[in-house]
């Protein structure tokens, strides 16, 4: 039977958050080589294909898909009995992050870390904002970053556009959002009330959704949180979608002077 090592799978996690192997290798601190070799160890423990290139980033196959739901559980539940079995580790933080900030905010805010805490190592949890809300209030997290609700003593940082993305050939009437509980839904779904449409796919993950946009199976409703993604361009036409607000949290192992400098640099990323 196969064995699936725990930090191969966090590599594998990255990569499907960042849609990229250099941008994970840079949040997880390891090189691209080290990466690519996770990448290759799973792939040669399972037998198929997990990525493939597209453009200049990495998507998934239907294999790594179905992969990505389950490791993101194992990892949870791997972090959530190490914590239960052992006391909290004082040389380091977990940010558990909106998938949506992983590509523009969350390498940023891991370097101001790094500045502002040398010696200190960072975690990630790159999830569904409402999990991240759920790990800060549980302390099993000690920043969060979500969009559209308040984590607990959440500071509201800016306000995110929505908008409706998809390929040029995409039906408009067809489209695919992420499973509840998501805001971004919600508000998508408001917008487009009295018209007739279809959801052809729920999505547990943002490379899911992209993937399936990409491939021209309907339209989606994304934060415009730096570059879109490639392959996607706005869908103009349709009601608008309200801004998102973004909110910034932190636990009581994380002080004023940090969170201040992690405010700073989302915003210089969001205005500068």
């Amino acid at each position: 039977m196969a064995t699936l090592d725990i930090t191969a799978l966090r590599s594998f996690d990255a990569v499907v958050a960042f849609s990229s192997v250099r941008r994970a290798a840079e949040a997880l601190h390891l090189s691209q080589p080290a990466v690519s070799g996770h990448l290759r160890r799973l792939e040669r423990e399972l037998g198929c294909a997990l990525v493939m290139r597209q453009g200049r980033g990495i998507t998934m196959t239907g294999d790594g898909e179905a992969l990505a739901v389950y490791a993101r559980a194992l990892i949870e539940q791997h972090d959530e009995a190490v914590r239960a079995l052992s006391s909290a580790a004082d040389d380091e933080l977990i940010v558990a992050a909106t998938e949506h900030a992983a590509e523009s905010l969350v390498p940023p805010l891991v370097s101001v870390l790094n500045e502002e805490l040398p010696g200190v190592g960072v975690r990630l949890r790159l999830t569904r904002s409402a999990r991240a809300r759920e790990l800060l209030h549980d302390a099993r997290a000690d920043i969060a970053v979500t969009l559209t609700t308040p984590p607990p003593g959440g500071d509201r940082v800016a306000a995110v556009p929505l908008e409706w993305l998809g390929t040029r050939e995409a039906p408009r009437e067809k489209v695919i959002l992420f499973e509840r509980p998501c805001a971004v839904r919600d508000q998508a779904l408001a917008s487009r009330a009295g018209e007739s449409f279809e959801i052809v796919r729920e999505c547990s993950n943002l490379a899911t959704v992209v993937s399936t946009a990409r491939r021209g199976e309907g339209i989606t409703p994304l934060p415009r949180l730096g570059p879109r993604p490639d392959g996607l361009e706005p869908v103009t036409g349709l009601p608008g979608l309200p801004a998102a607000p973004l909110y910034l949290a932190t636990g009581p192992r994380v002080d004023r002077r940090i969170r201040a400098a992690l405010t700073r640099r989302i915003l210089e990323i969001l205005h500068g």
